[in-house]
């Protein structure tokens, strides 16, 4: 059998002459391909943004069960739990390392927003029909039944209110919450980065059927009005997608909360016990450099993207609920003033 070697220089002189290709390649025509798709993101990117159509986002539709009358209560509180964790579940696959505050960017917010509307409430997707709750909205009176602080174009970022709950239906909030941590347990790692120690309102059947008549009748007329200066339509678009109920304890438990962002459009917390109970405690904003304090029933709402935590307690217990308000069917928008408001 004979065989062929070829001389040494010759393939060395092969491999330079092949390789003078890839060089070239490497050194003048990666760059102008990567300037160019920067320029083509860029383009893509301002364009999308400076639409602000409507979404629709497909969603179950409330179960049978939960139009019926309260002897249904408890497996219409089953599914909403089901279908909330699911939700969840599917969220944290979503998530990265940048907020997402609507549907669009966070696509569990679409099953998780529907255990907070009331059956009755058809403009935010409830059955209606026979037996109708008659809501009966409050009004609010700006620097009367509120306070302002962090002027944005027209209105303000954070606003501070009088007492719209009582301190009994807070109460019943705070001894359902404790009941059911004797059986399940706080939880502390549903937020990522920044858990608090609390319970989703779902685990939470009474208060979660209160909260759904407050939200029509006391919570959203109060956001619209305070924050339907900048909204889109008004603010009539407003959906709460996740709540919970806080705890704040001294004597062992988790008394603080760092700075962060929310991923949501507004944010609200309600204190459920008077201030007496407890020492410091609050919401800090880096806007205000300090905190803003609330006693029982009284609620601060603010644009979810200002950096803000818990300040913290040094005695006693504290309890909140907190909620996260996304803006229906205005995802571009809502990214966009998330962005606009997030370093004020």
């Amino acid at each position: 059998m004979e065989m062929y070697l070829e001389p040494q220089s010759s393939r060395s002189h092969r491999r330079r002459r092949s390789s003078i290709p890839s060089i070239r390649y490497r050194g003048l025509l990666t760059p102008s391909l990567i300037a160019y798709a920067c320029i083509v993101v860029a383009l893509a990117t301002a364009i999308i943004a400076s639409y602000d159509l409507p979404i629709i986002v497909e969603a179950f539709s409330p179960s049978s069960s939960s139009r019926s009358s309260t002897s249904s209560s408890v497996v219409a509180g089953s599914c909403a739990r089901r279908n909330f964790h699911r939700a969840v579940h599917d969220q944290r696959r979503y998530k990265t390392t940048s907020l997402g505050v609507s549907e669009l960017h966070v696509p569990g917010y679409g099953k998780t927003k529907l255990p907070f509307i009331h059956p009755d409430d058809v403009s935010r997707g409830g059955a209606g029909g026979g037996g109708a709750t008659p809501f009966h909205e409050r009004t609010y009176r700006p620097n009367v039944d509120y306070t302002s602080l962090v002027p944005y174009q027209n209105g303000h970022l954070i606003h501070k209110t009088v007492p719209i709950l009582t301190p009994e239906e807070c109460r019943m909030m705070i001894d359902e919450a404790e009941t059911r941590a004797e059986e399940m347990g706080w939880t502390t790692s549903r937020h990522g980065n920044y858990p608090t120690t609390d319970l989703p309102i779902v685990e939470l059947p009474r208060t979660l059927d209160f909260l759904r008549l407050a939200l029509v009748e006391r919570i959203y007329p109060l956001l619209r009005t305070q924050f339907g200066e900048f909204l889109p339509d008004g603010g009539r678009n407003l959906r709460v997608a996740d709540g919970f109920v806080v705890k704040y304890d001294a004597n062992g438990g988790q008394t603080e909360l760092r700075p962060h962002r929310d991923g949501s459009v507004l944010s609200f917390n309600i204190a459920l016990n008077p201030s007496c109970e407890y020492e410091g405690g609050g919401t800090w904003f880096s806007s205000l450099d300090g905190p803003v304090r609330i006693d029982v029933g009284e609620i601060v709402a603010h644009s979810s993207s200002l950096l803000h935590g818990g300040h913290g307690i040094t005695s006693g217990r504290r309890y909140i609920m907190v909620c996260f308000v996304i803006l229906e069917g205005y995802d571009s928008w809502s990214m966009r003033f998330y962005n606009q408001v997030r370093n004020l």
